[in-house]
Protein backbone atom coordinates (compact mmCIF):
# COMPACT_ATOMS: atom_id res chain seq x y z
CA UNK A 1 0.00 0.00 0.00
CA UNK A 2 0.90 3.55 -0.93
CA UNK A 3 1.30 6.49 1.25
CA UNK A 4 1.99 9.81 1.12
CA UNK A 5 3.02 12.12 3.70
CA UNK A 6 2.17 15.64 3.06
CA UNK A 7 5.54 17.82 4.41
CA UNK A 8 4.99 19.16 7.79
CA UNK A 9 5.25 22.50 6.08
CA UNK A 10 2.37 22.34 3.69
CA UNK A 11 0.58 20.47 6.55
CA UNK A 12 1.72 24.10 8.81
CA UNK A 13 -0.19 26.10 6.16
CA UNK A 14 -3.29 23.95 5.42
CA UNK A 15 -4.19 24.25 9.00
CA UNK A 16 -3.38 27.95 8.93
CA UNK A 17 -5.62 28.69 6.02
CA UNK A 18 -8.15 26.69 8.03
CA UNK A 19 -8.40 29.16 10.79
CA UNK A 20 -7.71 32.15 9.17
CA UNK A 21 -10.48 31.16 6.66
CA UNK A 22 -12.75 30.75 10.17
CA UNK A 23 -11.97 33.80 12.05
CA UNK A 24 -12.14 36.25 8.74
CA UNK A 25 -15.42 34.56 8.20
CA UNK A 26 -16.75 35.50 11.92
CA UNK A 27 -15.32 38.56 11.91
CA UNK A 28 -17.45 39.53 8.94
CA UNK A 29 -20.23 38.06 10.07
CA UNK A 30 -20.38 38.81 14.11
CA UNK A 31 -17.85 41.88 14.10
CA UNK A 32 -15.61 39.25 16.10
CA UNK A 33 -14.52 35.82 16.14
CA UNK A 34 -14.48 33.44 19.59
CA UNK A 35 -13.11 30.18 19.62
CA UNK A 36 -11.44 27.96 22.10
CA UNK A 37 -7.81 26.78 21.65
CA UNK A 38 -7.57 23.68 23.26
CA UNK A 39 -3.88 22.14 24.30
CA UNK A 40 -2.52 25.43 25.87
CA UNK A 41 -4.66 24.94 29.56
CA UNK A 42 -3.03 23.90 32.64
CA UNK A 43 -4.61 20.91 32.41
CA UNK A 44 -1.78 20.48 29.04
CA UNK A 45 -2.85 16.56 28.37
CA UNK A 46 -5.69 17.74 25.27
CA UNK A 47 -3.84 17.91 21.88
CA UNK A 48 -3.15 21.32 20.38
CA UNK A 49 -6.76 21.97 18.08
CA UNK A 50 -9.10 24.57 17.93
CA UNK A 51 -13.29 24.36 17.81
CA UNK A 52 -15.91 27.05 17.18
CA UNK A 53 -17.96 25.52 19.81
CA UNK A 54 -16.02 25.06 22.84
CA UNK A 55 -16.46 22.47 25.74
CA UNK A 56 -14.75 19.04 25.82
CA UNK A 57 -17.94 18.17 24.10
CA UNK A 58 -17.05 19.55 20.86
CA UNK A 59 -17.50 18.05 17.94
CA UNK A 60 -16.36 20.30 15.52
CA UNK A 61 -12.10 20.55 16.92
CA UNK A 62 -9.42 21.31 13.79
CA UNK A 63 -6.05 19.92 14.58
CA UNK A 64 -3.37 22.77 14.53
CA UNK A 65 0.15 22.44 15.80
CA UNK A 66 1.05 25.09 18.00
CA UNK A 67 3.25 26.71 15.54
CA UNK A 68 0.66 26.98 13.34
CA UNK A 69 -1.58 28.97 15.84
CA UNK A 70 1.32 31.40 17.33
CA UNK A 71 1.43 32.45 12.99
CA UNK A 72 -1.96 33.04 12.49
CA UNK A 73 -2.38 35.31 15.69
CA UNK A 74 0.99 37.21 14.63
CA UNK A 75 -0.44 37.88 11.68
CA UNK A 76 -3.34 39.03 12.98
CA UNK A 77 -1.75 41.75 15.69
CA UNK A 78 1.06 42.53 12.46
CA UNK A 79 -2.97 43.29 10.36
CA UNK A 80 -3.64 45.83 13.47
CA UNK A 81 -6.44 43.37 14.85
CA UNK A 82 -7.44 42.78 18.84
CA UNK A 83 -6.36 39.69 20.01
CA UNK A 84 -7.81 38.44 23.74
CA UNK A 85 -6.97 35.68 25.32
CA UNK A 86 -8.68 34.59 28.48
CA UNK A 87 -8.29 32.80 31.48
CA UNK A 88 -6.48 29.24 30.86
CA UNK A 89 -8.67 26.37 31.89
CA UNK A 90 -7.71 22.74 31.92
CA UNK A 91 -8.11 22.48 28.51
CA UNK A 92 -7.22 25.25 27.04
CA UNK A 93 -8.24 29.17 26.66
CA UNK A 94 -10.80 31.21 24.83
CA UNK A 95 -9.46 33.83 22.32
CA UNK A 96 -11.27 36.44 20.79
CA UNK A 97 -10.37 38.57 18.25
CA UNK A 98 -12.26 41.50 16.50
CA UNK A 99 -11.27 43.60 13.60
Amino acid sequence: MLTIEIPKSNRRKSEEDALVSFILSEIKEKGECVYFHYGVGWGNNWPHCWAKNTGSDAKDRHQISELAHDNVIRAFINKGYSVEYRSEIAAGRYVIIRG
